[in-house]
Order: structure tokens, then C-alpha cells, then sequence
């Protein structure tokens, strides 16, 4: 529970990236070579919560897509649907493969599109993203929360966690073809860091730690540093 007073960071996160932003080498996209990258925000989060990761692509010479998301409540199996949906509308316009960067919850979900659409999805980036049941990688805090959430939508009983009656597998699946990178924190104070770190040994998933809180990570310079160096890299 204490660490999750570390939440309270995220004010000094967000000046610590806006003094980097002038200070530190960020590698642009060459002309013409920018990549085109989808963001899904966490739990009960909408797609405003990336705007400033929106932009920051953008400045690198990338695309960013937002997922039409205005609250990360919905039922998952929906939310897939959904969110399929989109990928596959904005790669036949673009005619090409995506990025999929998620926070949270919104790694999950980035991880099952991986899976799913692999000809469609070039790589996946989870921001402390729980390689599990979310509420059970969660504090007591979020727990209950998310508990509430699902009675008050009428969500399918133990949404969210394994228990989850409708039928959809929340335990995450990593994309078997998908280049991955996991950002994880020792300092998450909303999701146990032991959850988020990817332990299948796949030669095309990474590991990388960071200093950051859960919900400052979508402000954090360095998780800002190692998204910009992952999208300049070939498909």
C-alpha cells in the first residue's frame, strides 16, 4: 500500500520529460520512414491520457493513432472487438503494419492484438502492463475499484480477473510473432512489478526497467526514451 503513495510523483515526471525535451538526442524518424503507432490507455482511462505520448511521436516523425477510447471500462471481449476493428480500418488506409503501444490495461489489450493480427501489428509495447489476471496484479486499492466498475456496468461475473464468465481469457497471451517490449517498474504503485515483467524467454520479447510510476509512465522520460529508440528500429 505505501507504494502506492509513490503515485504522487507523476507532477515531477512530467517536468523532468519537459526539461529532457530539450536536452536529450532524441532520435527522429528519417523522411518519409516514420511508423505508424496505435496507443490504448489503462484501466478506466481514455485515449486523453496519451495525448502527450501522441504528440511526442508525432514530433519524432511517427503517426499517432489514438484508439477511440473515452473510458477503459468496457467489457474486454468488447473492447478486443473494438479495437480489431480499428487496427484493421487504419492498416488497409495506411497500407501497412502498426505499432501498438499500451498502458496498463491497454498493454494487455496491445498484446492479444499482436497475437491476433500479427500481418498487422510490426511491434507491441506494454507501459506496466500485468502479464496476468489484472486484478489480482493489482493493490487492494485498484481491486476493489475494479470490482465496483463491473458491478455498477453489469459486467460478466469476475470480469477482469480468470474467473471471467464471458468466455474471454484475461491471462494474457504474448504474440508469438510480434516483436514485444515490456516496460516495468520496481516503483509501480498500482500493479505488483513482478507481474509486468515477461518471463517466456522469447527470443522476441525484451524486458526493460525503468524508474517510474504506473500512471506517471505515460509521461516519464524514460519510458519516452526507449519508445522513440524502439520505432526508429527496421520492421
Amino acid at each position: 500500500m505505501l507504494d502506492a503513495l509513490g503515485e504522487f510523483r507523476v507532477p515531477l515526471e512530467a517536468t523532468m520529460l519537459w526539461l529532457h525535451a530539450f536536452t536529450y538526442p532524441w532520435p527522429h524518424a528519417e523522411p518519409g520512414k516514420g511508423k505508424l503507432v496505435m496507443l490504448i490507455p489503462g484501466f478506466l482511462a481514455g485515449d486523453i491520457t496519451l495525448a502527450p505520448l501522441a504528440n511526442f511521436c508525432r514530433m519524432m516523425g511517427h503517426r499517432a493513432i489514438m484508439s477511440g477510447t473515452w473510458s477503459n471500462s468496457e467489457c474486454p471481449r468488447e473492447a478486443l472487438e473494438r479495437l480489431g476493428q480499428r487496427l484493421g480500418r487504419v492498416t488497409d488506409r495506411h497500407h501497412g503494419p502498426l505499432v501498438v503501444v499500451g498502458q496498463s490495461l491497454g498493454g494487455i489489450y496491445a498484446r492479444e492484438l499482436g497475437h491476433r493480427y500479427p500481418d498487422r501489428v510490426e511491434r507491441v509495447i506494454t507501459l506496466g502492463s500485468p502479464l496476468g489476471p489484472v486484478r489480482e496484479s493489482a493493490n487492494l486499492l485498484v481491486q476493489a475499484l475494479a470490482s465496483s466498475v463491473a458491478r455498477v456496468r453489469g459486467k460478466a461475473e469476475g470480469c477482469l480477473s480468470e474467473s471471467c464468465s464471458c468466455g474471454l481469457s484475461i491471462s494474457n497471451r504474448a504474440p508469438d510473432k510480434v516483436a514485444t517490449t515490456v516496460i516495468y517498474s520496481r516503483t509501480d504503485g498500482v500493479v505488483h512489478w513482478q507481474s509486468c515483467v515477461d518471463r517466456s524467454g522469447s527470443p522476441l520479447v525484451e524486458n526493460i526497467e525503468v524508474m517510474s510510476s504506473h500512471v506517471g509512465m505515460a509521461l516519464s522520460a524514460e519510458v519516452y526514451k526507449v519508445i522513440a529508440s524502439r520505432l526508429v528500429l527496421p520492421a
